[in-house]
Parts: C-alpha cells; sequence; structure tokens
C-alpha cells in the first residue's frame, strides 16, 4: 500500500496528506502500480465527463474530462512531451539536445505538439457515444501508464542523473509482468481494450528506437511524452474497432 501511495503522490496531484519515507527502490518497486494510477485518473476523467455531458452536452465533457486530465497529473507527461518535441525536433547534436529538454522555456515545437495533443484528444472522445466513452476514457490512463512500464524496461537512460533515472534502468522482468498483469485485469472492464495490451507494447518499442536514434536512450521527459501518445494511439485503436 505504501508504494501505491506514493506513485499516486509521484504521478497525480490528488492531495494526500501523508508524509512517508521512501529511497529509490520504493519508486523501481512501485512502477507496478503505475496502471492502477491510470485507473485512478480514468475514474476523475469519467466523473468529470459525466458532469460535462449534464451541464452543456458532448464536447463539454469530452473538453473538460481532457481538461481533468491535465489538472489531476499537474501536466507532467504534458511537459515532457514539449520538452521531448522541443529537443528531439530541433535537428542538433545529442548534447544540445539533452540542453533543449532541460529548458523550461516553451518552444514553438512544443507548444504545437500540447496544443495539437489536447486538440486531438477532446475530438476522438467527442466522437465516441453514451455509454461506450466511459468504458474508453476510464482505461485510457491505465495503458498509456503501461507504456512508461514497457519503456522503463526496455530502454537505457540517456542521462548521467534525473527523475527519469528512478526507473530507467531499474525496472525488471517481474514488474513487468506484474504491471501487465494489473492492466489486463483492469481491461475486463471494456474487454475491447485487452488487444491493446500488444498494441501499446509495439508502439512503446517503436518509440524508444526512435528517441534512442536520437540520444542514445529515453529520459523522464521521453517517457512523459511516451504517456501522451499511448494516448493518441489508444483513442485512434478504439475509433477505429
Amino acid at each position: 500500500m505504501k508504494k501505491f501511495i506514493v506513485m499516486l503522490q509521484f504521478l497525480t496531484r490528488i492531495p494526500i496528506n501523508l508524509y512517508l519515507k521512501v529511497d529509490e527502490k520504493d519508486f523501481s518497486d512501485g512502477i507496478i502500480y503505475f496502471p492502477l494510477v491510470g485507473l485512478v485518473i480514468g475514474m476523475f476523467m469519467v466523473s468529470f465527463h459525466y458532469i460535462g455531458y449534464k451541464l452543456g452536452g458532448a464536447f463539454l465533457a469530452a473538453t473538460i474530462s481532457v481538461v481533468s486530465e491535465v489538472f489531476i497529473t499537474g501536466g507532467l507527461h504534458l511537459d515532457g512531451l514539449g520538452d521531448t518535441f522541443d529537443g528531439i525536433y530541433s535537428n542538433r547534436p545529442k548534447e544540445i539536445i539533452l540542453e533543449i529538454m532541460k529548458d523550461s522555456r516553451l518552444g514553438t515545437n512544443a507548444a504545437l505538439a500540447i496544443f495539437c495533443t489536447i486538440l486531438l484528444k477532446i475530438a476522438f472522445i467527442y466522437s465516441f457515444s453514451l455509454p461506450d466513452v466511459y468504458g474508453v476514457l476510464l482505461l485510457m490512463p491505465v495503458f498509456s501508464r503501461l507504456s512508461i512500464v514497457y519503456a522503463a524496461r526496455f530502454s537505457v537512460y540517456a542521462r548521467s542523473s534525473g527523475m527519469g533515472n528512478l526507473f530507467i534502468g531499474k525496472t525488471n522482468n517481474k514488474h513487468l509482468a506484474i504491471a501487465v498483469m494489473i492492466a489486463i485485469c483492469i481491461s475486463f472492464i471494456n474487454i475491447r481494450a485487452i488487444p491493446f495490451t500488444l498494441i501499446c507494447f509495439l508502439f512503446s518499442i517503436w518509440y524508444i528506437k526512435h528517441i534512442s536514434s536520437k540520444i542514445g536512450g529515453m529520459t523522464g521527459d521521453t517517457l512523459g511524452a511516451l504517456c501522451e501518445l499511448s494516448e493518441l494511439v489508444y483513442l485512434l485503436y478504439f475509433s477505429s474497432i
């Protein structure tokens, strides 16, 4: 329970007034709870979608559900998305890319990536009818957080130190197996999501290879970007079935 709470505090801004003594092992072992934290986020998104639908219909519901995820996570992964696009697509050498990704300022690539991602999420969610949209929304954060587990297991860290180092290279096969099992068990809420376990894996592996070809590995920012992009792939999957 301690490690789950630590992951909930780390990945969300849900107020949990507990002070827990933790070390790096608590983080590396706690990665198994990423899909479960995703389920908690999904519950919030479904709740806000319901409220939005009652207040103003499908478009407001889609917008509020996306905004609620941003607020619940504190924009953690969107920040990583922006930094990744600013750095990776600057067409610079590895060292400069990594420096750009550390810069807190928002560049054109970052702004476009964040704007397009939010816009596409709203459009996809708006296209789903009731009550199907609830099953889709509930599991979307589950699989996007599972993609981070995949990346943490099958990549190396591109920096000498940083937040991503808590998970990248520290995640083993046992962690991965438990996280996948949790995600699959949750997926029985909407069994059409089960095949996405494999699709999520394949996309994550492709993404790791793509990023590693630029900077020789992954960082915390690229993990965040993967989380956001996996949600778009997930929504595209459900739009096509």
